[in-house]
């Protein structure tokens, strides 16, 4: 077996070592430095280098853009060296400083091509580029053409420092020299010198305009029509780009006379680059060809251009494909060796294998051992998983015996005339008992389903007549909450076979769930389809309400399952037990919910009856549907006899989106305490904010929302933070508590809860809220002794920074209430409602009691007069002052002065 396994290593290694030779070509480095990138004619320039490599694989480019900067240039250079290139492609930014780096790269035995712009060097391998001084000639001689040899021409050069634009300048000049008639200015580039272009071109007329670039060529006629100037100037350029917006282009659209070509021979670097590399043949000079482009032949031009541009994509794709066949090659050459190698180790294997299968007889025989037992267990399970069902569905009946005896009380009580001033109460006892027994009802339901012991009595009826008795049923309910409903069928005699009774209870929890969701002002629609291409009919739910995230929407018809504990507060059976009754019909039942904008709930329902079993139809018209009394739909009604609404002295809001109880908590409190109330979040806050109660009640779950962020929002708020809360919710684990009380909430009430100790906590805080507003009121700054150790720190520094303001003024007539409020960033009302809160006086009087103790100390004290203490505390007049005083005090300035002389 050893040696085995040892000739199974070498045969891998012989393998790996095949894989390896794989490299039949040596790898190349090239380095390219780019002078500036910013433009399209450098950009056209990499392009065609990039194309070129395509046939040489072996050449790798390191790119390099130095951004017009020829220091950033230098150190580029450098840094290509250093990465070991084997050959430098180069385009100077300036001739003079670029030199020495060049020829430095080129002594060390490094290949150097220059590419556009020339040093003055031979220190070199090859240089590739256009002739710039023939280009300028070009340009000369064309102008000297088009002007019949007499005219005047404005000459827009670029930096002379550059070799390119020198020659070019040179050549230019030197034709024109030949034409006395031809007068010539020049100006510089446009992106040095645009004033100056602008100057020259409004003072002068100019038959033609020659610019070193395309680019500087129209920039000088979007100039010219900017300022007015003769257009029928011409305007001339050199590069002649097939791009779009380049020279062609201009040509052809006429904003330029003519454009000379300057070809850019970036795929002919990488070819001589190759030749060099490679050790062929190669030019030292590579003189690129170039021609004058006008209105004569731009359009062959663009033609040919074009079909450049073709072949070039076809080069391109064909790449791509060679890149993909070989790929395929080296994955098939690869899997031959891993085949050959795999069929050397399955050898090997097989006797592992057949010793595995002794192995695993033994094994199998343990196994079955193992499932006896667990089948044992299986057994035990299912026995404890019946006996769970049947607690269920014996608990579900117990219930309903003491939930009908207390129905029926009630119902008999709601008849009697004598109970109306409980009638609001009466009739949230029934409408709560109908809620329990249709959950009981779904409980008993799921059973019956899990039993195979619910059966379908199904029968031939009427769909449309159908929906609009269940329709019906919500009208009440969409006309209180402002919900629009419709329901549509493109065939209202449209019939199906199905059980009414069950498939009552599907809409009903689809309906229910639409509008529970559904905010005033949306819209409830209710859609009957009949497919004829499925054989099926299609009946539609959708609302427009709060919708479901994605990972919800997967999980909505599970039994049990609740999904954000912001949204849903329900059993999560409803919409599970819907699923269950549509497949006991044979149909299905689809969902589609976008988040914050609506749900749609689908049922698909077969036509005719051939996949229901005879045993399951009934006659056609014998159905009828006992549908449970639900109260769901029902608003209390208002009491005739309810009392007029009174005022109290101290207020509370309510936040809690459960309607009723949030009705019944201000209906019982309303006799002792002004009522405010909210359902959500936002509301609530708003409400605290506005009013200012005393005492806030605040649910944890509310719809979409968390009840803590009222409690940490209305905490850290300076103008609410001194009002109690106390969280009444169903949360109640100590998690939760702790959670509550940490924020701030003053007390924690879990449901169910006895109202009697409800209203206890309420009186409690608010005599203990009594008790420290005294406490504060007893630190007045004119009497303070020791620093209080109670309150909220957000209270305690509000009162400190009120104090404080109104010590800062107190000799300020003018300092009242608005002055106050804009220094603590309050309305009048909420700075008001907040120190009558806090410290149970009005600001106005607390101010005077401030100013008053105040002037009672320095009557005292003996040092001022009667005048300059009015004036001290902010009087403006001693009159008012001692008026004010004797009203405070019960004795004048000067009787108290005489009582403390005694």
């Amino acid at each position: 077996m050893k040696t085995t396994i040892v000739f199974i290593i070498q045969m891998m290694l012989a393998v790996f070592a095949c894989l390896a030779n794989d490299a039949d070509d040596q790898q190349f480095k090239v380095g390219f430095s780019q002078p500036i990138m910013a433009d399209d004619w450098r950009q056209t320039m990499y392009s065609e280098m990039q194309r070129q490599l395509i046939f040489h694989d072996n050449i790798e480019l390191l790119f390099r853009n130095a951004e017009a900067q020829t220091s950033t240039q230098i150190a580029q250079i450098l840094e290509l060296v250093e990465l070991g290139i084997d050959l430098l492609i180069v385009s100077p930014n300036e001739a003079a400083p670029l030199q020495p780096i060049i020829e430095s790269v080129y002594d060390q035995g490094i290949p150097v091509v220059i590419l556009d712009r020339r040093i003055n060097s031979n220190k070199y391998t090859a240089y590739v580029g256009a002739d710039n001084r023939l280009i300028g000639e070009e340009a000369g001689k064309y102008i000297a053409r088009l002007l019949g040899g007499k005219g005047d021409v404005l000459e827009v050069y670029e930096s002379l420092t550059i070799t390119a634009f020198s020659d070019r300048h040179k050549g230019f000049r030197k034709v024109l020299e030949q034409y006395p008639m031809i007068s010539t200015d020049s100006v510089r580039a446009m992106s040095w010198g645009a004033d100056d272009y602008r100057t020259s071109i409004s003072n002068n007329t100019y038959d033609v305009v020659f610019a070193a670039t395309d680019v500087a060529a129209r920039f000088a006629y979007d100039i010219a029509a900017e300022v007015g100037a003769d257009m029928h100037t011409a305007f001339i350029g050199i590069d002649a780009l097939p791009t779009p917006g380049g020279g062609l282009e201009l040509v052809e659209k006429g904003v330029l006379t003519a454009s000379i070509l300057y070809p850019t021979g970036g795929d002919v670097a990488i070819e001589v680059a190759a030749r060099i590399l490679n050790g062929q043949p190669f030019e030292k000079e590579n003189t690129l060809q170039t021609m004058v482009i006008d209105s004569t032949n731009v359009k062959i031009i663009q033609m040919q251009a074009q079909k450049l541009l073709d072949q070039q994509k076809d080069i391109l794709n064909l790449a791509g494909k060679l890149d993909v066949i070989e790929g395929v090659f080296q994955t098939q050459r690869t899997l031959t060796y891993l085949f050959a190698l795999t069929m050397l180790v399955s050898i090997i294997m097989t006797a592992f294998v057949l010793k595995a299968l002794v192995e695993k007889r033994r094994t199998n025989q343990e196994l079955q051992l193992k499932n006896e037992q667990v089948l044992a267990y299986s057994q035990q399970a299912e026995e404890a998983t019946q006996a769970r069902f049947r607690f269920f569905t014996n608990i579900s009946h117990e219930f309903r015996t003491p939930l009908t005896l207390i129905k029926a009380p009630v119902d008999e009580l709601l008849e009697r005339k004598e109970v109306a001033p409980f009638r609001k109460d009466l009739s949230l006892i029934r409408k709560n008992t109908l809620r329990l027994l249709r959950l009981v009802d779904q409980v008993m339901d799921f059973r019956k389903i899990d039993n195979a012991k619910m059966k379908l009595q199904v029968s031939y009826q009427l769909v449309v007549p159908f929906l609009e008795d269940i329709l019906d049923a919500f009208e009440k309910l969409a006309n209180d909450n402002g919900v629009t409903v419709k329901l549509v069928a493109d065939q209202e005699d449209l019939m199906l076979w199905f059980d009414q009774n069950m498939m009552d209870k599907v809409f009903f929890n689809l309906l229910s769930n639409a509008f529970k969701f559904t905010s005033r002002g949306g819209s409830v629609l209710v859609r009957v389809k009949s497919s004829s291409l499925e054989d099926e009919v299609v009946i539609s739910v959708e609302d427009t309400g709060s919708g479901m995230a994605p990972e919800h929407v997967s999980h909505v018809f599970d039994r049990f399952y609740q999904g954000d504990a912001n949204r849903s507060l329900g059993t999560g059976i409803g919409l599970s037990l819907s699923r269950e009754i549509v497949e006991l019909h044979q149909g299905k039942i689809t969902v589609q919910s976008v988040l914050g904008r609506g749900t749609r709930f689908d049922i698909h329902l077969k036509k005719g009856d051939d996949h229901l079993a005879d045993m399951e139809r009934l006659a056609v018209g014998s159905a009828v549907v006992h549908r449970e009394e639900s109260l769901v739909y029902e608003q209390p009604d208002t009491d005739a006899n309810d009392a007029q609404t009174q005022v109290h002295d101290r207020t509370i809001l309510v936040v809690e989106d459960n309607d009723e109880l949030r009705d019944f908590l201000v209906q019982k409190l309303a006799s002792s305490y002004n009522m405010l109330e909210a359902a959500r979040v936002r509301d609530g806050v708003r409400s605290a904010q506005e009013h200012v109660p005393d005492l806030i009640i605040c649910d944890l779950m509310l719809q979409h929302e968390l009840g803590y962020e009222i409690i940490q929002t209305l905490k850290e708020d300076l103008r609410t933070s001194h009002i109690p809360i106390i969280i009444l919710s169903a949360k109640n684990t100590t998690t939760d508590k702790i959670k509550g009380l940490r924020l701030g909430a003053d007390d924690y009430i879990t449901k169910p809860f006895d109202f009697t100790l409800l209203k206890e906590r309420i009186q409690t805080l608010l005599t203990n809220h009594q008790k420290l507003r005294e406490h504060y009121v007893h630190e007045l700054p004119v009497e303070a002794s020791n620093p209080s150790k109670s309150g909220s720190r957000v209270d305690k520094k509000f009162v400190h920074e009120f104090t404080a303001l109104v010590e800062q003024n107190i000799s300020n007539p003018s300092f009242g209430v608005n002055e106050l409020g804009q220094e603590l960033g309050l309305s009048r009302v909420q700075l008001y409602r907040k120190v009558k809160a806090l410290l149970g006086y009005s600001v106005n009087d607390y101010i005077n009691s401030v100013k008053l103790k105040t002037a009672r100390h320095l009557i005292a004290e003996g040092k001022l007069t009667f005048s300059e203490i009015a004036h001290r505390v902010g009087f403006s007049s001693s009159s008012y002052f001692s008026t004010a005083f004797k009203n405070q005090f019960g004795m004048t300035p000067s009787e108290y002065k005489a009582q403390i002389e005694k």
